[in-house]
């Protein structure tokens, strides 16, 4: 039965911070029903406009990123990798943690993983907010100023 726990959410929280935390993006991290976790992007310096669905003209500024096809995102697609790393990978962190797992099987209508992963751009009520710097993108993928200590640079 999928489950995380208070401590899990916090960890996940803790970690994103720590990777992220001194390149101006802010989440919002939160349990729902203790079964899923919602990460949402909230501000920052990356423009997304390009992921945004306008829906019926109403200028909407937020984007539901499916995180079972990453490889839709473009240019996008290496942080939502990472970010969804961290999400997988920080609840082990937690006292009496674990890490992420997905024991699903659809042919025979089974579904068993450790908890549920939503990530957003914004949400419908608060939209995301672009603070008007531009960020510039390494060979990686990954924003210039997201490269640090705590990011692995893979070597060719």
């Amino acid at each position: 039965m999928a489950y995380i726990k208070t401590e899990e959410v916090s960890a996940i929280r803790n970690e994103l911070k720590k990777r992220f935390g001194h390149t101006g993006l802010k989440f919002g991290v939160r349990k729902m029903h203790h079964s899923s976790v919602h990460v949402t992007i909230k501000a920052g310096p990356i423009d997304f406009s390009d992921l945004y669905k306008d829906h019926y003209g109403s200028g909407d500024h937020y984007a539901q990123i499916n995180v079972y096809h990453l490889d839709n995102y473009g240019k996008h697609q290496p942080l939502f990798e990472e970010i969804l790393k961290i999400i997988k990978t920080a609840p082990a962190l937690a006292e009496g943690g674990r890490e992420w797992f997905d024991k699903s099987d659809a042919m025979t209508d089974y579904f068993h993983t450790a908890f549920y992963i939503n990530l957003n751009v914004g949400e419908y009520d608060k939209p995301y907010v672009y603070n008007g710097k531009k960020a510039e993108y390494d060979p990686n993928g990954l924003p210039l100023n997201f490269t640090d200590r705590y990011h692995v640079e893979e070597v060719a």
